[in-house]
């Protein structure tokens, strides 16, 4: 799974910019652009600083469900 693609997607849903998904969730915003730029993926910790800030559990992040999304 493309974890920088699936941020997106999610923020994307949620009418946010990176930037603000990053503030929501209070993680540098460099740990993503750092990540896209090297075409590498989040970390889990990363991953459940997003589910956390976002409310939604971390099960959602790695499924393909609308549900979560709004």
């Amino acid at each position: 799974m493309d974890t920088i693609a699936r941020v997106q997607d999610i923020a994307d849903a949620r009418g946010l910019t990176m930037f603000q998904l990053t503030q929501v969730c209070s993680i540098p915003y460099s740990t993503i652009k750092k990540a896209a730029d090297r075409n590498s993926h989040l970390s889990v910790d990363t991953i459940e600083k997003i589910c956390i800030g976002l409310n939604m559990p971390m099960s959602a992040f790695f499924e393909n469900s609308e549900r979560y999304r709004t």
